[in-house]
């Protein structure tokens, strides 16, 4: 501080309330800030619906669309809907508020107890035209995607980042909302944090010269911020992520607010190329832009939103021109669509039908993947009529083989996303190597967490004290699947992580460790680690998926009740939502009430009769009460529909056998031992059906592999010696 008299006055703002404050506050000194704003999609993400906010046509317009009529119209000045409600039958709806601007806009209607509900047709803003959300999908009266339900709800899918200060205010009782804002739209506090202690401070000056750091004291987004924290703080919106909290905190570190969704599937292609909407983070730390310090204002103007040049003009604005704007690196015709950065580093996808949204990852396009494992790639999303091998070739005859190790991962995943087991040395080597995006290093332990063994345990167990948080969590999760007692020794200290995301993770690994064996220097932690998980519990309960989650947890903590009560009220939120009805059969089947399971898993087959998956719980749930004739079409059918399960198939095999139909379950033994030849289990049962009809010498290569596998087996090593003397 400059004088004493400036130094008291910090002293005094040190005590007002950082409260919201508006964004006409902010104008007066930051005009063009503020009218730069105006222009952008932040500035019109919600606002109420009148004449001079709504995009669409309601002159007496009529959409059909899945079986559903809307008719759109005017009625005193207002805009009105007339569609199908909660009972089927067609009712006149005001629109409330508009939501978003371009390449589309929704709109919004309020319903009883404080829903505001988003209509499932919205308006192309650029072929000026009504259409559907959901065109392919013949959506059910009672579904979660019905704009009636959950998946359309304003106040928990989108109310959060499309407007300032929401406190959502959910009464689970009740279900009803009390949602309010500061303001309706993203304004300049939504990223800039509550400006009342900047605003004091500056109004206690009198004209005198400013502290800068006293002047951004309570902000965020400042310049000068280090590139990491600007991205994290966009990801706060920016990304597909679980929310941990009720509150939309603008200080403190991402990942105690939030915990990021990974690239791996369903919403990632395989090697982390966007699939379904990721809001651009997943995507972009993957990029070595990112790892280079490159942060979203570098490309974005920070409050138009706007890109800061058009076409090549901003990649050159950084990358050499003459080396990389040149027929020589891009082969295409210059000053053609070909020939633009993007399309070959930044391929893109259509989401809600027609907004256009490319992939941040800045990845150099591999048709060679696409060949090995079904990955998109760049070259073919132009070259239509072109095959994957034909890009290839092309790529070659340039002499630009890939030879860039920071994307060594993209390979790895996409192994790893078909290949499954097959790729555990090359996952843990992704994991091991530090020069690998953190992003990509978490999604190897994932997929590790699938199949933990003594190879890998170790390698994820180092990553526990990783400097990034988004690599502690998967470690945690994988581990989370460890026995109780192995698990209790590597993850309590986890508790007492710095990084809220951390700290719930551990506590949900450890919900079958009783607090009593806990060492007391976690113990309290410990507590205060359950208290966050609940928390995030409660800032999800809305959500058919956090009911779920709460199943799961309480399930694994043995508390039966609780974990059948969160899984029904899972299904009442979307009576679709068969991960959850399985999860109660399951529980049900454990507690030996299989009157209540069978049907559960009926009514998923008769809503998926394509889900794999239900056929085999329903055929493993028949089994185990001995009728295997009455299982077996079950197990066939689990099977069909999921020919690459070595694991469905090997149990179909072994009903074969126990039902001495041999010639059946000697095929699909070896349709086990195809898909995984590396495991035990399949060989050894096939061993068990050679020797059960005295078959030994089709038993003996298949023992053979088992004692190469494991050659300090003594059991194997013993069946070995029986198999050759029964030989001879």
């Amino acid at each position: 501080m400059e004088d004493g008299k400036s130094t008291s006055q910090a002293v005094g703002i040190e005590k007002v309330h950082n409260t919201f404050i508006g964004s006409q506050k902010c104008e007066s000194c930051h005009a063009s800030e503020f009218n730069d704003w105006m222009k952008s999609d932040h500035y019109h993400a919600m606002a109420v619906a009148i004449d001079s906010t709504v995009e669409a046509d309601f002159n007496n317009t009529v959409f059909h669309s899945n079986g559903f009529t809307y008719h759109f119209y005017r009625r005193n000045g207002e805009y009105m809907v007339r569609t199908a409600g909660h009972d089927g039958k067609e009712h006149d709806y005001k629109i409330a508020y508009t939501f978003g601007w371009k390449p589309l806009q929704q709109y919004l209607v309020r319903f009883p107890k404080g829903k505001y509900q988003a209509l499932t047709v919205a308006w192309d803003t650029n072929k000026k035209r009504w259409f559907s959300l959901y065109p392919n999908q013949k959506l059910k009266p009672d579904d979660w995607l019905s704009w009636k339900h959950g998946a359309m709800n304003w106040n928990t899918m989108c109310a959060d980042c499309h407007s300032t200060n929401l406190k959502q205010n959910y009464i689970a009782s009740s279900d009803s909302f009390h949602t309010t804002w500061s303001e309706i739209n993203v304004s300049c506090e939504a990223c800039h944090g509550p400006g009342q202690k900047h605003v004091v401070y500056i109004e206690s000056l009198h004209g005198q010269k400013p502290d800068m750091a006293e002047l951004q004291k309570g902000l965020q987004m400042n310049p000068g911020i280090a590139s990491h924290k600007l991205v994290d703080d966009c990801a706060r919106c920016h990304s597909l992520r679980e929310q941990l909290t009720n509150v939309n905190q603008h200080d403190g570190h991402f990942m105690d607010s939030y915990n990021p969704k990974l690239p791996h599937p369903d919403s990632y292609f395989a090697d982390g190329q966007i699939k379904g909407e990721d809001y651009v983070y997943g995507s972009f730390l993957q990029s070595k832009m990112y790892h280079f310090g490159i942060a979203c204002t570098n490309c974005h103007d920070p409050h138009t939103m706007h890109v800061k040049a058009i076409g090549n003009n901003l990649c050159i604005s950084c990358h050499d021109e003459k080396v990389y704007d040149t027929q020589e690196h891009h082969h295409h015709k210059m000053n053609t669509d070909a020939a633009l950065c993007v399309n070959c580093h930044m391929p893109g996808k259509y989401y809600m039908q027609v907004d256009f949204r490319r992939d941040h990852s800045f990845r150099i396009p591999r048709p060679d993947l696409t060949e090995k494992y079904g990955t998109p790639n760049a070259c073919n999303d132009c070259h239509k009529d072109k095959s994957a091998k034909w890009a290839d070739k092309e790529i070659k005859s340039w002499n630009a083989t890939p030879k860039d190790h920071f994307f060594a991962f993209t390979q790895i995943l996409a192994k790893a996303g078909n290949k499954g087991q097959n790729a555990e040395p090359e996952l843990m080597n992704l994991v091991r190597d530090h020069s690998q995006p953190a992003i990509a290093r978490a999604t190897a332990i994932w997929y590790l967490g699938q199949f933990l063994d003594g190879n890998n345990v170790s390698v994820i167990q180092n990553e526990l004290h990783s400097p990034y948080p988004m690599i502690r969590v998967s470690a945690v999760n994988a581990l989370s699947n460890l026995p109780a007692s192995m698990k209790m020794q590597e993850l309590q200290s986890m508790v007492q992580d710095s990084i809220r995301a951390v700290r719930v993770a551990a506590a949900k690994a450890l919900a079958d460790v009783s607090v009593l064996n806990i060492s007391t220097d976690n113990r309290d932690a410990f507590k205060r680690a359950q208290e966050d998980l609940q928390k995030s519990f409660y800032a999800s309960q809305y959500f058919p998926v956090g009911q779920l989650n709460q199943g799961e947890y309480y399930e694994k903590k043995k508390d039966w009740n609780k974990a059948i009560t969160a899984y029904q009220k899972a299904l009442e939120k979307d009576h679709y939502f068969n991960q959850a009805r399985i999860n109660l059969a399951y529980l049900y089947d454990q507690l030996g009430e299989d009157g209540k399971a069978e049907p559960l898993l009926k009514t998923v087959i008769e809503q998926e009769p394509d889900f794999g998956p239900a056929y085999f719980s329903m055929a493993l749930l028949i089994s185990q009460k001995g009728d295997l004739k009455m299982a077996l079409p079950y197990f066939r059918k689990a099977s069909d529909k999921m020919p690459d399960n070595a694991r469905v198939v090997y149990n179909e095999a072994i009903v074969y056998q126990k039902l001495k139909r041999y010639k059946e379950s000697e095929k699909a033994y070896l349709r086990a031992i195809k898909i995984d030849p590396n495991n035990v289990d399949y060989q050894y049962g096939i061993c068990t059906l050679y020797m059960q009809q005295k078959l030994y010498k089709q038993a003996l290569p298949h023992v053979q592999q088992m004692v190469n596998q494991q050659p300090n087996n003594l059991q194997f090593v013993r069946l070995l010696q029986t198999v050759k003397s029964e030989i001879k």
